[in-house]
């Protein structure tokens, strides 16, 4: 058939419109939003490519927009994305079987421009509008040449040119047509079996347990096959030049790593049907020590750790100890990836920064914080730390007019007041101590359940002065609330009971030392 290329090039131009049509609708219906919208927004791109000039621009915008948004769309999205790929595909071929029809001289104006009402038409342009063009195109000249063969019979005249055929005998040459029908055919194919190859996955994978191990660990090394290919393979196992382990079937290897900054090196090489592999890993074990400190309250001089509480904040510090041809590696030279809780943390992480500062969450009962150290792009090592979330206190100390709070010795829960006064400072433990330092740890004091105060009550200081010579029993209490609305969790309250008039019970003679 002379006009055989161009109707394969009509064919070419519709399968890929039905592929990419039907292929985004399952897409968008089987795989959700995200799917349907990911996928018109690769094929997006895919499809400016084919109908070059065309739909090339409007392709490579879409593609551009809806990966960044693909995350966000809905599966009607997806829909519509797939009937502007297939669009811009029919535009493009549209463009190609112009210039065949026309080259070839059955270009027909009618026949066209019907083609192009279907591939306008939505839900209906991924059927085979272009062929059905040529074919149509083919038709119409075929009964022109019948009837000016007829005429000329009859009439004995030569034979009039058709209306629409004005262009010159050099146009009528189906060359074009067929190499347009190669070329397009040849894409078709060989972009197929790209695609094919980019999914095969590798033949053979290799899992390691752990992957970044610590000085006299046990590792394991598993191959990992397509099929079962590697149960009659021979696999030869050599740790640091020495063969250790050699076998059919030996698909996996443990052994310990030596000392810190002691390198191993491990090499397995597997014969098999499907071919000869070869692999080879190098452990230099390596140590991520973390260290913690919460910026929280705590009395002057206190000897024990400030204790981390929902909501303050707190710093953790990576101590790496990273070997690499036997020397060590310096902080500033490691790049450090950061995450709390599994999610990690971009904005703190990168080269050098290996001291994390964060504000803890109040709804949380701990802090998980990871760490992954890589040594270019080596992972060198991995931390971590769990930070629980302590609760806060106040505990309640003499002072004494001369050397202030005795934090030597608290207050019990039961004292005898001697002399005619008794102070007493309230001090606040594992409170947020950018909460302490914006004053939004106001001190309430209350004494016998009535509300007292004092000049130095906001402070956390409270004297307190018998009037009269009776006795009896009197009770003191305090309490904190942190008024920060991302520390709303810290509160704490302590009291006592004071006895006055009567010689039982701890004297406070004891805490004055006399």
């Amino acid at each position: 058939m002379k006009y055989f290329p161009l109707i394969l090039v009509g064919v070419i131009i519709d399968a890929l419109q039905a592929g990419v049509s039907v292929g985004i609708a399952a897409l968008a219906f089987a795989a959700g939003p995200l799917g349907g919208a990911a996928a018109g927004a690769a094929l997006c791109s895919a499809g400016g490519e084919v109908a070059a000039k065309a739909c090339g621009t409007l392709g490579g915008v879409l593609g551009t927009f809806f990966a960044a948004g693909a995350a966000a769309a809905a599966a009607p999205i997806g829909l519509a994305l797939g009937y502007i790929i297939s669009f811009c595909l029919g535009l493009g071929g549209g463009a190609i079987l112009f210039v065949l029809l026309k080259y070839s001289g059955i270009f027909y104006p009618s026949r066209f421009f019907g083609g192009v009402f279907g591939e306008i038409f939505p839900g209906l342009n991924w059927l085979p509008f272009w062929t059905g063009t040529v074919v149509f195109c083919i038709l119409k000249k075929r009964r022109e040449e019948k009837e000016v063969l007829a005429a000329s019979t009859t009439v004995q005249q030569p034979a009039p040119v058709a209306a629409n055929d004005n262009t010159p005998n050099r146009f009528a040459d189906i060359r074009p047509a067929r190499i347009a029908a190669g070329v397009l055919a040849l894409m078709f194919i060989t972009g197929g079996a790209t695609t094919y190859a980019q999914t095969l996955p590798p033949p053979i994978q290799y899992v390691v347990t752990p992957e970044a191990p610590g000085p006299n660990q046990q590792v394991t090394i598993e191959a990992q096959g397509v099929g079962s290919f590697l149960g009659s393979a021979n696999l030869t196992w050599v740790q640091d030049g020495e063969v250790v382990l050699d076998g059919v079937g030996e698909r996996r290897y443990s052994f310990v790593t030596g000392s810190l900054g002691q390198k191993t090196t491990v090499r397995v090489s597997i014969d098999s049907s499907q071919g000869a592999f070869a692999q080879t890993f190098v452990f230099n074990p390596s140590l991520i020590n973390l260290v913690w400190e919460a910026d929280t309250t705590v009395p002057l001089l206190y000897k024990g750790k400030a204790l981390y509480s929902a909501g303050s904040d707190y710093k953790v510090v990576a101590l790496p100890s990273v070997y690499s041809g036997g020397a060590r590696v310096g902080a500033s030279a490691l790049s450090f990836q950061w995450s709390r809780a599994g999610e990690s943390l971009p904005e703190q992480s990168g080269l050098g920064r290996f001291v994390l500062a964060m504000t803890g969450d109040q709804l949380q009962a701990s802090e998980d914080i990871a760490v992954d150290v890589y040594y270019g792009n080596v992972l060198a090592g991995r931390g971590g730390v769990s930070i629980g979330a302590s609760a806060p206190r106040i505990v309640l100390y003499p002072r004494d007019p001369l050397r202030s709070a005795l934090y030597d010795s608290a207050i019990p829960g039961a004292i005898s007041l001697v002399g005619k006064e008794l102070t007493v400072q309230a001090e606040p433990y594992y409170f947020s101590n950018k909460a302490k330092n914006g004053g939004a740890l106001p001190y309430i004091w209350m004494l016998n359940d009535n509300e007292t105060t004092g000049p130095d009550a906001s402070r956390g200081i409270l004297t307190l002065r018998q009037t009269g010579t009776g006795t009896g029993a009197a009770t003191l209490g305090v309490s904190v609330q942190n008024s920060i609305a991302d520390q709303f969790v810290q509160n704490a309250s302590a009291s006592v009971q004071i006895l006055f008039g009567a010689q039982t019970g701890t004297s406070l003679l004891n805490f004055f030392g006399i």
